[in-house]
């Protein structure tokens, strides 16, 4: 995509009464997995969905390792800051939690817009293991196979893997609109169930505010932070060296592990970015 070359200094925006954002995190084995900014917009009727690759590289260390070394008011502050967004709120979810929700809601409907294999992922159905294979086309999801696709990666670029946990999103709201406000038992269930998983620091209260204020919002999906357009990918040890340095580093030298950065190390990019998504 074409990037401005010049951006004047984009700091975090003043909040409005007509919009709301939090993030949604998935964890898996204490790790923070999946970070996925919501950001809501009565007056546009859409509420956007963008996911935040954990790799990116902020103050030498992941953002993904920030909300457990750090908590969530600092994990906030520095995710604030780097979509130039206010953020105060937050929802972290265990990712198993989506096997018990999704089955309480009877399962989901997700479409593949491609094939979907994973040799490195093997599943076991009907006392068989075998490897994971979703073809392209519609499917009717139970947890466990929602889970397995939310969390493939080795075939699939995290790019996919960012929509495809989008559209996941984006089936259990669908799902729970389908149940409607009648089916009592079945949402009763679904809270006990997320109340096990949650660690969240909205109120009740504010859920059903925020529910009500915004249920009747577009889902934008799709949108993601990506080499595709104002990222790059280097390694570790790497980033603070010119191309010069670089190329004087025998093979012996430890690159580190692979990152990602604003292009230019501009993080104005992704401030930029993000508004022009929401506007």
């Amino acid at each position: 995509m074409n990037l401005p070359t010049e951006l004047p200094q984009i700091g975090i925006a003043s909040k409005k009464q007509s919009t709301f954002s939090f993030l949604l995190c998935g964890t898996h084995e204490g790790n923070t997995d999946t970070i996925i900014l919501v950001h809501s917009d009565k007056r546009k009727g859409k509420t956007f969905l963008i996911s935040i690759p954990r790799d990116l590289f902020y103050k030498g260390r992941r953002v993904n390792v920030i909300f457990a070394k750090y908590g969530a008011e600092a994990f906030l502050n520095e995710i604030s800051w780097i979509t130039g967004l206010p953020i105060d709120k937050y929802i972290l979810i265990d990712m198993y939690a989506f096997i018990d929700v999704i089955n309480i809601l009877g399962g989901i409907e997700i479409e593949l817009e491609e094939d979907l294999i994973d040799p490195t992922y093997r599943v076991k159905e009907d006392g068989r293991w075998s490897t994971m294979y979703y073809p392209k086309g519609i499917h009717r999801l139970k947890g466990l196979e929602a889970l397995r696709i939310a969390r493939s990666r080795h075939t699939s670029s995290d790019l996919d893997r960012a929509e495809r946990q989008q559209k996941i999103l984006t089936a259990v709201k669908k799902r729970i609109e389908e149940l409607g406000l009648a089916n009592i038992g079945k949402l009763y269930k679904l809270i006990q169930t997320l109340l096990k998983y949650v660690d969240t620091n909205f109120t009740p209260f504010e859920l059903v505010q925020f529910y009500n204020e915004f249920n009747n919002t577009r889902v934008d999906i799709s949108n993601v932070l990506s080499t595709e357009n104002v990222l790059y990918q280097t390694y570790s040890n790497l980033y603070l060296l010119n191309e010069e340095q670089q190329a004087t580093m025998d093979d012996s030298f430890d690159k580190g592990a692979w990152i990602l950065l604003p292009k230019n190390q501009d993080w104005n990019l992704i401030r930029w970015y993000i508004r022009e998504i929401i506007n």
